[in-house]
């Protein structure tokens, strides 16, 4: 028996490739769309992780100049953003005259707003000394404050502390440490 070939329509492959094509589109579209997002979360992580090293910064230097911090040398507390910073005064401190403990931390504070202001978007920050109660230490509240510009979600109203004056404004995001000074 011979046998009987069977004939598509004409144009029917071309109709099969089209389709794969509209499909192959569709698939580089949605990765398209979820590089854009990654990169995005990228960039806050990386803007994350530098508030929490320059927060981390300063907490040591806070440790370190502890009778200062109880005096209240180091209580910043700014409406975001805050004003450029002036740049950092060094001491007047020698081997032989060192220097007092709340003019490190002036240098610290002016310092250390210096590199928020230059490594964050808008960079800022606040610190708050909470005196010990009872057997408690004594410790310390640091917010960093950026402006993230990759961000389109909305953050959570605790977030940011009150003093900063944020609550309108959902691209500010904020770093918290609390350090304890002993």
């Amino acid at each position: 028996m011979p046998r009987r070939e069977r004939r598509l329509p004409a144009g029917s492959s071309l109709i099969e490739v089209l389709v794969s094509i509209v499909i192959a589109s569709i698939g580089v579209l949605a990765l398209a769309g979820l590089l854009t997002t990654a990169s995005r979360y990228a960039k806050t992580s990386e803007i994350r992780a530098t508030a929490t090293l320059l927060a981390s910064d300063l907490a040591d230097r806070l440790r370190g100049n502890a009778g200062a911090v109880e005096a209240g040398a180091y209580d910043l507390s700014a409406a975001f953003p805050s004003a450029p910073p002036p740049p950092p005064v060094p001491p007047a401190c020698t081997a032989t005259s060192p220097c007092a403990p709340g003019q490190m931390a002036a240098v610290d504070l002016a310092g250390w707003r210096a590199r928020l202001r230059s490594r964050l978007p808008e960079g800022s920050g606040s610190v708050r000394f909470n005196a010990p109660t009872g057997a408690a230490i004594g410790s310390v509240d640091l917010w960093v404050a950026w402006r993230d510009p990759t961000t389109g979600a909305e953050r959570p109203a605790d977030e940011c502390p009150a003093a900063m004056a944020v609550v309108a404004d959902a691209a500010v995001r904020c770093v918290h440490l609390q350090v304890g000074l002993r």
